[in-house]
Parts: C-alpha cells; sequence; structure tokens
C-alpha cells in the first residue's frame, strides 16, 4: 500500500473505503498513533478536518490564518461565552499552532493517577522509554539565553529581584529565526511537531492521510468491523459537499478533548462519563506597559516561567496552585486581551512595542461537560469556574503585577470588566475584587482535558487503562481525553507519550498483519 497525503476537498472521494485501522485526528495523539500501528505492518487512515498547512502557506496573517487553522476559525467558546476554547484545525493538530513548550508528565502527576484513579499501569517507569520518545520526536531542548527576549528577560529578572523561582523552558523548535507568530504556525517549519515527525514516518509506511474530512457518527461499535460516516469538506473546510463509508477493525478517536466526546456522544457509544469531567485550564492574561521599548512580538514568545506557586504531588489533585509565563500575540490578539476600549484601547495599542504579557496558567479540576451541538462538528461546552481556581486566578494576576512593578512597568492591567487599572504595588488589592463572573474576562483555553477519562472500571469512568472505549470492541481514545487530571501545563509532550504507548500496547495486542 502505498501512503499519502489527499485533500479530498480537491480529489474525487471514494464513497466507501476499507482499512485495518481509522484513526481520527492528526495531532500529537492520532499522528503518533498512526505512524506506530503503520510502522507495525498494519494499513492505517487518518482523518483530518484542516488543510496542510507549512512553509509560506502559513503567511502570518491574522485573519486568514485563524480561520484556516483553529476551530470555527478561532472562536470556539464556551456556551456561556466565558471561555475561549482554542483548537487546532490542520494536519498535524495542536503542534502546529501552539508556542512549543515541552513540559512532560510530571511523575507526582503520576503517582496521582495511580493512587486516586486506578491507574495502575500508568507508573513513572512504565511511561520513561514512552517520555523519551516523545522528546526525541520534538527534538526537545532547552531554550538558549540568546533566543530569551527582553519580555521573558524582564519577567526573569523581576521574578528573580522578589525570590521567586523560576526557570528557562524547552521547547520543539529548530532553527528558528524569531518570527514571533508562533500561534499562526511556523513559515519556516522550525517546529518540529508532529506535521514533519510522526506524519512524514506514517506516509512513508503506507498511512493515508485524508484532508477536508470530518467524522460524524460511529456505527456497530461493538462489531468487529465499524463503519465510520465521513462528511467532505470543502476547499476552507466551511461546508460539507458529500459523504462516504470507512469501515474498519480498530477505530481511534483523538480529536481533542473536546471533539473526541462530542463524536462518541453522537455515536451513542460509551458510559454515562462520556463528554463529563471537562478541565479547560483556562488561563487569564496579564499585560505591562513600560516606558522602554521591549519589542515582545520579535523572538520566542514564552522562554521564561515562573513556577514558584506550582505543586505536582497535590495530594487532591496532583498538578495544582498556578503557573506564570510569558506571552505575546500579534496585534488583533493583543488588543483583545486589553481591557480598554475606543480613545484609551488606541492609545494603548499605539505603545504596542512597549508591552510585555504573561499567562497565569490555573490547573483546574474536572468543571465541563461536552454536548453534541446542533450539527457534527459544533459542540456545547458548558463550563463552571470553581471558586479555587477563581481564586489562584486572583492570587497568579497580583504575583505577576508585583513581577512587573518589580522589572520597572510604568503600568499593568488586568483584563476584566470593569477594567482593573493598576499604577503601583499599592493597587494590588484591587485584584481582590474581581469575581469572574461570566464573560467578564478573556480567560483562554489551549490545554482542555478529561470528557473519555481512563478508569479501572466502566463505573469510573469513560475508557479502560488502554484507552479502549468502554462498552465498545476496537474504540480506542488516545489524547487528552482520556487524562482524568491536568496532566502537565502544557498538553503536547504528554499526549505524544501517551499516545506512544498506547499505541504500542495496542500494536502487541493486534494479529500480525
Amino acid at each position: 500500500m502505498t501512503g499519502a497525503i489527499v485533500d479530498l476537498s480537491r480529489e474525487p472521494s471514494p464513497r466507501r473505503l476499507s482499512t485495518d485501522v481509522l484513526v481520527i485526528g492528526s495531532g500529537p495523539g492520532g499522528a503518533t498513533a498512526a505512524r506506530v500501528l503503520a510502522e507495525a505492518g498494519h494499513e492505517v487512515v487518518v482523518l483530518e478536518e484542516g488543510g496542510d498547512f507549512t512553509g509560506t502557506a502559513l503567511t502570518q496573517r491574522e485573519a486568514a490564518m485563524y480561520g484556516q487553522l483553529y476551530m470555527d476559525r478561532g472562536g470556539r467558546v464556551t456556551e456561556d461565552l466565558s471561555v475561549s476554547v482554542l483548537q487546532g484545525r490542520v494536519l498535524g493538530g495542536g503542534g502546529v499552532v501552539n508556542v512549543s513548550d515541552v513540559v512532560p508528565i510530571p511523575d507526582g502527576v503520576l503517582r496521582h493517577w495511580q493512587k486516586k484513579h486506578g491507574l495502575t499501569e500508568f507508573s513513572a517507569e512504565a511511561l520513561a522509554p514512552y517520555r523519551a520518545k516523545a522528546l526525541e520526536d520534538l527534538s526537545a531542548n532547552l531554550i538558549s539565553e540568546a533566543q530569551v527576549n527582553r519580555a521573558n528577560r524582564l519577567m526573569q529578572q523581576g521574578a528573580g529581584s522578589l525570590g521567586m523561582r523560576g526557570e528557562i523552558m524547552h521547547h520543539n523548535r529548530v532553527g528558528c529565526a524569531g518570527l514571533g507568530t508562533c500561534m499562526l504556525g511556523c513559515p519556516i517549519n522550525a517546529k518540529r511537531n508532529p506535521r514533519f515527525v510522526s506524519i512524514p514516518l506514517a506516509v512513508a509506511k503506507g498511512a493515508r492521510f485524508l484532508l477536508r474530512t470530518r467524522a460524524i457518527r460511529i456505527d456497530r461499535a461493538r462489531e468487529e468491523f465499524k463503519s465510520v460516516t465521513v462528511a467532505v469538506l470543502d476547499e476552507q473546510g466551511l461546508r460539507a459537499t458529500s459523504t462516504m463509508e470507512v469501515r474498519a477493525r480498530v477505530v481511534i478517536v483523538a480529536a481533542n478533548a473536546v471533539g473526541s466526546a462530542e463524536l462518541l456522544i453522537r455515536s451513542g457509544i460509551g458510559t454515562s462519563h462520556v463528554g463529563r469531567h471537562l478541565m479547560l485550564q483556562p488561563q487569564l492574561p496579564v499585560t505591562a506597559l513600560f516606558d522602554e521599548k521591549i519589542r515582545a512580538f520579535e523572538g520566542i514568545p514564552q522562554a521564561f516561567a515562573v513556577t514558584e506557586f506550582e505543586r505536582e504531588d497535590d495530594a487532591d489533585h496532583g498538578l495544582w496552585g498556578f503557573r506564570l509565563e510569558a506571552v505575546m500575540g500579534t496585534p488583533g490578539n493583543v488588543a483583545s486581551i486589553l481591557p480598554l476600549a475606543g480613545v484609551a484601547g488606541k492609545e494603548v495599542m499605539a505603545a504596542y512595542d512597549r508591552i510585555a504579557a504573561l499567562l497565569v496558567l490555573v490547573p483546574d479540576e474536572p468543571s465541563g461537560n461536552v454536548r453534541a451541538g446542533p450539527s457534527a462538528g459544533h459542540p456545547i461546552i458548558s463550563y463552571r469556574q470553581a471558586e479555587n481556581h477563581k481564586a489562584r486566578l486572583r492570587e497568579g494576576a497580583k504575583a505577576a503585577a508585583r513581577i512587573y512593578f518589580a522589572a520597572g512597568a510604568r503600568r499593568v492591567f488586568v483584563p476584566t470588566m470593569p477594567p482593573v487599572v493598576l499604577d503601583s504595588p499599592a493597587d494590588l488589592q484591587r485584584i481582590d475584587a474581581i469575581r469572574f463572573d461570566p464573560a467578564t474576562a478573556p480567560l483562554l483555553s489551549a490545554h482542555q482535558q478529561g470528557t473519555v477519562r481512563f478508569a479501572s472500571s466502566a463505573r469510573q469512568g469513560g475508557a479502560d487503562p488502554d484507552g479502549r472505549v468502554y462498552g465498545t470492541r476496537g474504540v480506542y481514545v488516545f489524547d487528552s481525553s482520556g487524562f482524568p487530571s491536568s496532566a502537565s501545563s502544557h498538553t503536547m509532550t504528554p499526549i505524544l507519550t501517551v499516545s506512544h504507548y498506547l499505541s504500542a500496547k495496542l500494536a502487541s495486542q493486534m494479529p500480525e498483519a
């Protein structure tokens, strides 16, 4: 069998197709599974809703790129409009549009999964070789001192002067030119993401990647051969132009914690846990205005993290506390996270080269759910922010403000409604009054987890420790939907690790091709 990447919006699509393994989603989880199983000699087909964008096709233009690289054109949001839910929709998935942070699952989190969630197989020792494979796939390396830009350096200096622990981060860039537009994809292909690692290796072993295809429903989930109804989309991925059927012995769902749950629910598959236990890890941006030029839009956006307040072995939650990381976006993105409008907003944006920003990353407990929406591919996401999460956001915002003032900031903005504008450390108490009522802060979610969580029994979760969805024969989830608690502050490396682990286990259990 000859491997290929085929855009079905531009090629005739078959009415029916059969394969040993069907993978739904081409991100870190799906691409890794496709590669491992293709290398084991199995016939593999992968469905990807997005297109293939590499090199100069990644134009760095906000409107066009958000429209093509993200679900719902970057406009996916929770039901109450409180949290923007960022999910990749492109060959290679979230690895194409993330900020390249490499943060493996801490051992404390794995111990928590074993003790609280009964996942005894998920020990640090068992996953160690697969974490090594993930880091190798990513060409993981420490960001060099020369690559730490002025914005990250100021955050590092401010935290250091306050005695806060922090670290230069690891990333998966090789040959980075410091363009700063990571969230719109890398036009020089410097990210060692699935598009340039697992996908070519899978294709070399015969895997076929079908672009502009959306899985609508999985039928006959208890039978040897499953039937998956697939919509073929137009060149922009906006509407269905035809449908096709794919028959497969094994179906691996790797469409993100939101997309995987929606597909299973729409298919009537799984226990009552499917769609529940959603974690969004909502992040709060904090921005600072300096008198000096920062030019935070140049270089690596996230190079330094304050880890002083992060805990990796909380008895009740595993990963807990909060973490601060520098960040920067393109002009439209930055304007959207400032708490000012009209003339005041214009004046601040005129000082774009003097703005620095960071994110308050706060691990959450299961607080939401996913439901099937009015049509396939348009889920309804409900989320209720816990009081402990709000409290940690406030503490994180205060820590961020102290860091920025220590670094010499003239003003700090916490983008809430009503706006919180701080002129000195004496104003920090204003943050205590932030209520975080629905749709009053531009919270961002880039690390969705849960919804089909791995568990030792069907009474406790949606999938068994091998990733098999309870109540099915050969339907699996190999993505962040299986995580019973927050795996890490960044999910790319954990997803790669777990997919390597589960895919190798599945390959050993399947009959030889």
